[in-house]
């Protein structure tokens, strides 16, 4: 969130809604937590709070709202990771913008493996895997920049490791495009 009027507005709001007090330290924080969305997105959490809570909302219940529940983030993952494989092929290297995919992809044997053998009879095995490991490997930290393509892989074994096609960005809002390239 940036605007920083608007936050504040809504977590006087909040306070008189439930009438619970905000300190300047649990004010700080709650900024701190939205700060990494936008203002559109905060807005949306601050009214479905205030609409449909019954307590003063803690932080991961904003985080609930603004990420989605871990079984249904991992539901959306495999979703991604359906239509970029039939969208876009194993040859391609690709960032999905959920960095947890690239690990979960590479424990499943790598992007250029599952998009290149994958069968329509193995979709439902693959996206019962895949939601479990990303479970499993959404608490964790250090996760893959991208995944490489059957081509990159293919010239850095040939000893063309300069030769990168570009990465496929999956998933990224325009903005976020800009930023991750820029």
């Amino acid at each position: 969130m940036r605007d920083e009027i608007k936050f504040k507005e809504y977590m006087s709001l909040l306070s008189e809604t439930f009438d619970k007090p905000v300190s300047g330290s649990l004010n700080d924080l709650y900024w701190k937590i939205l700060e990494p969305f936008t203002d559109e997105q905060c807005e949306s959490a601050f009214k479905e709070i205030i609409y449909s809570s019954k307590f003063f909302p803690k932080p991961a219940d904003f985080m609930e709202i603004l990420k989605g529940k871990k079984e249904h983030r991992a539901t959306e993952a495999w979703i991604e990771v359906l239509n970029a494989i039939k969208r876009i092929g194993n040859y391609e290297s690709v960032k999905f913008s959920d960095p947890v995919i690239h690990s979960v992809l590479q424990v499943m044997g790598g992007w250029d493996k599952l998009a290149a053998t994958m069968t329509v009879d193995e979709e439902k095995w693959k996206q019962k895997e895949l939601e479990r490991l990303y479970s499993i490997m959404g608490g964790r930290g250090n996760h893959p920049e991208y995944l490489p393509g059957t081509v990159e892989m293919e010239n850095s074994r040939l000893g063309f490791p300069d030769k990168k096609p570009e990465i496929i960005k999956i998933g990224f809002s325009n903005e976020q495009k800009q930023i991750a390239e820029g």
